[in-house]
Parts: structure tokens; sequence; C-alpha cells
């Protein structure tokens, strides 16, 4: 008995080390779908932002310039924008678009960042190949974060 209680606890454990992704769907304002599916065998990083957000102003560039000077090839970008309108979201994109070089959507009525438990601007959460979140990071340096290159130094090898 004590064999399969230590069996139990050891699998428990290993299931909180990752957290597996809720399911969600966004369609980006060029009109793909981008869901929790249809990104399996693909690490994601989603970046939820809104134009309101001076963090945000300052961070999208940085991440823009990331995903078209150094990000591995492995790793997919999807920029959400939520906690505002429709309009302020793709007008935002449009007045700044050197800084979405990844594909963009709107969150509406927020429910994915509800999902995901977002709670503050910008929040960036790194999914595996395998659909876990492996990182969630509020604020601004993310490209600084030790556990982010640390990841990103697995895709390249």
């Amino acid at each position: 008995m004590a064999s399969v209680l230590a069996l139990s606890v050891a699998l428990s454990n290993k299931a909180e080390a990752t957290a597996a992704a809720p399911s969600f769907e966004v369609v980006t304002l060029g009109g793909e779908t981008f869901s929790k599916d249809s990104l399996k065998g693909h690490p994601t990083l989603l970046v939820f932002w809104a134009p309101w957000c001076k963090v945000c102003q300052r961070e999208l560039p940085l991440l823009s310039q990331f995903t078209s000077k150094e990000k591995p090839a492995q790793l997919g970008v999807i920029s959400i924008g939520f906690a505002d309108s429709r309009g302020n979201v793709e007008g935002f994109v449009k007045a700044h678009a050197e800084a979405f070089a990844f594909p963009t959507a709107f969150d509406i009525d927020n429910d994915v960042a509800q999902v995901f438990k977002v709670t503050a601007t910008p929040t960036l959460i790194l999914l595996d190949g395998q659909g876990n979140i492996v990182l969630t990071h509020r604020g601004a340096g993310l490209l600084q974060n030790r556990q982010f290159k640390d990841f990103l130094s697995t895709l390249k090898g």
C-alpha cells in the first residue's frame, strides 16, 4: 500500500511542476485562428497588452525587434489586445505597425485573459510545445528574464 501512495504523491507533484494551459481560441485582426489545440507542437509566447498601458507601449517594440532578429524559428508569438475596445486595439496596431512583427488578436470580452487569470498589463505567458504554461511574466523585462532565456536556449539546440 505504501508504494501505491508514494506513486500517487509523485504523480501529483509532477503535475504541479507544469500547469496545462486552459483551452482558448483567438482570431487575429488578419482573420487567422489560434487555439490551444492548433498550437500543439509549437512553443508560443502569448503577449497580453492594452493600448493605454505605458509599459506595453515600451515593451511591444522590443518584442517586435526580438521577433524579427533573435527569436528562434520554433517559437511563435501572438499578441492579444484586451481591456479596451476593439477599435482602440485596432487603431493602436495600425498606428504602431512597427511594434507588431507578430499576429495580433483582440480578446472579445476579455475571455482569454480571464481563463489565463491575467490581471495586469503586460502579461506574457510562455507555452511549451505540449500546451503547458512554463512561464508567466508580468510587466517589463521579459527578454532579460533568466527562465525565458533558459527556455529559448532549449529551442536553439
